[in-house]
């Protein structure tokens, strides 16, 4: 169907034409244009078209993802895949770029790989798909999202700088990267980028070398630019696209079952021969309670741990004719937790509208947002840590009951007594006692431009300028409610030994039952209170931007020039009550207690001059440079101002003669190479200043008097009483050599990129302490000094078998290094700390285990062959058999930093080894497809070797010491039969309950003060091999869905997190892809279906 045409000319005729796929299949909206004139059709349902064009005239034929042809107008034409995309415009710094002209490290994702993952964050979608950006978590908690770094900046953190994630820039707009909102640091466009719902992303470049010094100072972490959806030409489409799946943990650690739990709390509990005060009655479960233990299993993980279901709902509609086009969807998605009161959910929403107001004037507006709530438990019961609610669970001994009778039972051991906080938590009372933690967040973004374009002046044809405005506001809150509730514990147990609470053979379970046999305790969730935590940021950019493009024969000239202005400002209010009623409302004034708030704001802007200037001759001989001035109030003054310039060229080698002669297998090679200066400016606005006020307790006192009543001495503000006036950008030299090619009829292709960054100037706290009568804190200061280097390399092979199979396989793998030049050192045990000219990961350290003491022999050999006086902090009487046996590997450090020889005396602090020199430096991820007459499936598999790890030291030993083992059950490998054990254990009646293990693998659990430490005995492979994740998906043939007036439609099931095949752990008792105690990666399984009518 014709949407316009060009000038009807007297020859002009109705020519028909059909543009079909690959597969003969009709392409619907391919966009037909006659050679030399303006406007064009696209063609309708069927592929077809109808033009008016000239006899013999030529057409040019393009659609998405196939090579553009030119062709005679009319007849049937059929596309081929374009596998390379070398015409593909690339999204770059303000503006866009052939694909075959970067000269750049700019990597772009591949949209149609991550539209059918189910993912509440967009960044874990993105894992093993770009070379050089490392994703890290997003698959557990339901509203976590993962984590991005660009080549090697998250090694910043190990120098005390601020490793932070790469800038975004979502439709032009900077989110600003680094606010400080109260007592956090934020990444307000890490933010919004996981907001983003799949569907509305039209691409996503990732830009790693100096083609980001076009963003300047917040630029040296590497910038990631999002283009979202625009109207095409042609008539409205409505797509839908909904995901429905469930998740449930990839797996819990294998834990001991009652009975093992108990023999292996006996074994400890004898563990020392020399112990003549253990009561054998009341100190060791009882052989009538350990056969009673057999038939227990109160496993309270397993019991409240549901399958969470997940679902993803977006509909878009889109459409455009020669004067406007626009774009409108809104979507849906919702994750159910697996534990408790645990879910989260947004709906998104976008609409913009892109209209031609004249031949060379144009505007565009675009509003976006989200809203956000996620819910999860509040739980402060022995500390604040998110993993409380799992790790309680997880570790509580599987033969005490919830309930008995109806109340709760606190998880009181052998000793029948409140150890600890953790004993007291109790999941079920605190879920209906209607505690809780909800957090709402939404976002508001509105962007509008004006363009004008000197089309109609031969001198200034190509000439465009551009006014931009965008305005974001966030906005966050969390209500939070905790009460008390009641646990009990009885006074009398059942068992020989009174240490169980259920039912034990011979003995009247009912005499136990009475009410005056179980004691209730009141528990505080942490402190009763109501608080309410709400913050605001408001911020807006404004660009007036002039570019220039134009191709003078064989010579493309391309120029940029932009003034671009931003502020940002940032409110944070916290107010908690407490004591709150029993019928409260949840507001301040259903709580009668103490009153406490805090109020804090912030603000800081940039302005910034940009330039740049591109040039090509005749497509293989690239060049850009460009320069950006930015200034920051974050800075004093005189420090405000940053200038960043980088260089960059490329050479297209197969657009020469000579190669095409002497290569003729080469289908395209490219050599580029850049270098620049980016910056960060990762500090806290307003540190350089210094403010004092009337508050004593506020910060260091200046003055005599020495009362502390408020308000009548002079302090410093605690909050910026470390203070540099001479802070000023960190500084990163970037340089970059890359190698594009194809060969093989463009079925193999090849990407390699090297590159080096001299970080310069690096900003940093300083841990050095200040001498006390200056009371203040020691300042940030600019003295950071790291090199970083790497490489990357990206190879993939698509080819075709027969005429309907077609696949693909891509690998990903790089290798990444650095060194460090200047930092605030270390002092103390400088041997396994970051030195000079060392890297930041220094590898994995822990004693040299040498062996097991297995009987008082070996001690007395050990301490005699080694002249040993002081073993991990013990004499010789004190070693027990049951230990391990770590070698004296030197002394203590001299003043020169040198280290003494070994001096016999063994400990943590000197006497370490290094048993891995890096965390797994190899990685490879490679990404699986196949396509067959509309039947897909792709997969991807993801490796990481070369290094090792330590087993969790949490698996180790229980909770902070021996005496919590009572309430603290151990992963499966602490079986007792795997266990040292130096002597028959007999209970009170002198029934056999453990046996003596002499040639146990594993050492005694009483001594984990010494065993639990770092040691080559707990070290295991750092190898990880895993399935990611598996799509199956199948487009139903256009003409069965046109039956029932769809354009489209397309169904898919998609597996993540699927296997780990390489399991370094003892008795396998977790998988790698989890971490022990903590909430578990999530398994997913969904079902997909995107139509388009």
């Amino acid at each position: 169907m014709a949407l316009s045409a060009s000038p009807v000319l007297a020859q002009n005729t109705d020519i028909k034409g059909t543009v079909v796929d690959e597969n003969g299949e009709p392409v619907i909206g391919a966009s037909v244009r006659v050679e030399g004139q303006e406007g064009g059709v696209i063609t309708d349902l069927d592929g077809n078209y109808v033009i008016k064009a000239p006899k013999g005239a030529k057409v040019t034929i393009t659609y998405i993802g196939y090579t553009p042809m030119t062709v005679p107008a009319g007849g049937r034409v059929q596309l081929k895949e374009d596998t390379q995309n070398l015409e593909e415009l690339v999204v770059v710094g303000y503006g866009v770029q052939k694909k075959a002209h970067l000269t750049g490290s700019v990597a772009t994702v591949p949209m149609d790989e991550i539209q059918d993952l189910a993912a509440g964050g967009l960044a874990s979608t993105l894992e093993g798909l770009v070379n050089g950006l490392s994703i890290s978590g997003g698959d557990g908690r339901p509203g976590e999202n993962a984590t991005m770094y660009i080549r090697d900046t998250n090694s910043l953190s190990s120098v005390g700088s601020t490793a932070q994630q790469p800038l975004f820039v979502i439709d032009g707009y900077i989110y600003p990267n680094d606010i400080k909102i109260g007592n956090t640091t934020q990444n307000l466009g890490a933010e919004a980028f996981n907001n983003l719902d799949p569907s509305e992303v039209e691409s996503i470049s990732v830009l790693k070398d100096a083609s980001a010094a076009v963003y300047g100072a917040r630029a040296a972490n590497g910038v990631i630019l999002v283009t979202t959806k625009k109207g095409k030409l042609g008539a409205p489409r409505i797509s839908y696209s909904g995901t429905f799946g469930f998740t449930d943990a990839v797996s819990h650690p294998k834990m001991l079952s009652a009975y093992d739990y108990g023999r292996l709390y006996n074994a400890v509990a004898a563990a020392d021969p020399k112990n003549t005060s253990l009561n054998h009655l009341t100190g060791l479960y009882q052989a009538d309670e350990l056969e009673a233990m057999k038939g227990l299993n109160y496993n309270l993980l397993d019991k409240y741990w549901e399958t969470g279901f997940t679902m993803k709902h977006s509909v878009n509609i889109s459409g455009a004719t020669e004067k406007a086009s626009y774009f409108a969807s809104l979507s849906y998605f919702d994750q159910d937790g697996n534990l408790g009161n645990l879910d989260y959910n947004r709906w998104n929403f976008r609409a913009g509208v892109d209209v031609k107001v004249s031949k060379w004037l144009s505007a565009n507006l675009n509003v976006s947002g989200d809203y956000g709530e996620k819910k999860q438990p509040y739980v402060k019961i022995g500390g604040t840590s998110n993993e409380k609610d799992y790790n309680i669970l997880l570790m509580r001994p599987r033969y005490i009951p919830e309930y008995i009778n109806g109340m709760p039972i606190a998880a009181y051991g052998i000793s029948n007594t409140s150890k600890d906080d953790d004993q007291l938590y109790s999941f079920n009372e605190l879920r209906n006692n209607g505690d809780f933690s909800n957090t709402m967040n939404s976002n508001l973004n509105i962007q509008a431009s004006v363009n004008y374009d000197f089309g109609w002046s031969k001198i200034l044809k190509g000439l465009t300028l551009r006014f931009s405005y965008s305005k974001s506001i966030q906005n966050n809150k969390t209500n939070q409610f905790g009460s008390s509730y009641d646990v009990y514990y009885m006074q009398n147990r059942t068992g020989s030994g009174q240490h169980l609470y259920t039912p034990v053979a011979g003995q009247d379970y009912e005499s136990f039952m009475t009410e005056g046999n179980f004691i209730k305790r009141n528990i505080s969730n942490g402190t009763a209170q109501l608080n309410r935590t709400m913050d605001r940021t408001d911020n807006y950019q404004m660009n007036f931007t002039a570019s220039y493009n134009r191709d003078f024969g064989l010579h493309s000239v391309g120029a940029l020039f932009s003034i671009e202005k931003s502020e940002a400002e940032n409110e944070y209010l916290y107010g908690m009550r407490q004591d709150p009623y029993s019928f409260t409302n949840f507001q301040s004034n259903g709580a009668g207690g103490d009153i406490d708030m805090n109020f804090k704001r912030a603000e800081s802007g940039t302005l910034s001059y940009i330039g740049r200037l591109n040039y090509a001759y005749a497509d293989k001989y690239l060049v850009e440079f460009l320069i950006r001035s930015d200034a920051s109030t974050k800075f004093a003054p005189e420090n405000y101002w940053g200038v960043f310039p980088s260089g960059s060229i490329g050479w297209v080698m197969s657009e020469e003669n000579w190669f095409k002669k002497a290569l003729p297998w080469v289908d395209f090679l490219k050599v580029r190479a850049s270098f620049g200066l980016t910056g960060r400016d990762n500090i806290v606005a307003w540190q350089w200043a210094q403010y004092y006020a009337l508050d004593a307790n506020l910060g260091p006192v200046f003055g005599t008097d020495a009362s502390t009543s408020k308000g009548n001495i002079i302090s410093l503000n605690k909050n910026i009483s470390a203070v540099n006036r001479d802070v000023h950008w960190d500084k990163v030299y970037k340089a970059n050599f890359g190698l594009d090619f194809n060969v093989l009829n463009s079925r193999l292709a090849v990407n390699f990129d090297m590159f080096r960054e001299w970080n310069r100037e690096m900003l940093m706290k300083m841990s050095a302490s200040v001498d006390a009568t200056i009371g203040t804190q020691s300042a940030s200061t600019n003295l950071g000094k790291m090199d970083s280097w790497g490489y990357e390399l990206g190879v993939t092979w698509r080819d075709k078998i027969g005429k309907d199979f077609k696949y693909r396989i891509g690998l990903n793998t790089g290798y990444y290094d650095n060194r460090v030049l200047n930092m605030d050192w270390e002092t103390e045990y400088i041997y396994r700390q970051i030195r000079y000219k060392g890297r930041t990961d220094i590898g994995l350290w822990g004693m040299q285990c040498i062996g097991m003491f297995r009987s008082y022999q070996d001690i007395e050999e050990y301490f005699d062959k080694y002249n040993i006086t002081r073993y991990m902090g013990l004499s010789k009487d004190d070693v027990r058999p049951g230990m391990l046996i770590y070698k004296d590997v030197r002394g203590p450090q001299q003043e020169d930093g040198t280290y003494a020889a070994p001096d016999g005396v063994v400990d943590r602090d000197n006497d370490q080894v290094r048993l891995s020199n890096r965390s797994n430096p190899y990685s490879m991820t490679v990404n699986l497809g196949a396509d067959w007459k509309g039947l897909s499936l792709t997969a991807q598999l993801s490796a990481q070797w070369g290094g090792y790890e330590m087993i969790d030291n949490n698996a180790l030993k229980s909770g902070t010491g021996v005496g919590d083992l009572e309430f603290t059950n151990m992963p499966s490998f602490w079986n007792v039969d795997n266990m040292y054990s130096y002597q028959d254990v007999y209970d009170a009646a002198g029934n056999l309950v453990v046996a003596a293990n002499r040639n146990g693998s594993l050492p005694n659990l009483q001594y984990q003060s010494v065993n639990a430490v770092e040691s080559s005995f707990w070290r295991v492979s750092g190898t990880r091999i895993r399935l990611s994740r598996i799509t199956l998906a199948y487009t139903i043939p256009t003409n069965w869905v046109k039956k029932i007036g769809l354009q489209g439609a397309r169904v898919n099931i998609t597996g993540q997190n699927l296997l780990s095949f390489c399991n370094p752990y003892p008795d396998n008792y977790i998988d790698p892809m989890c971490s022990y105690g903590s909430y578990p990666a999530l398994r997913k399984f969904t079902i997909g279906v995107n139509l388009t009518f």
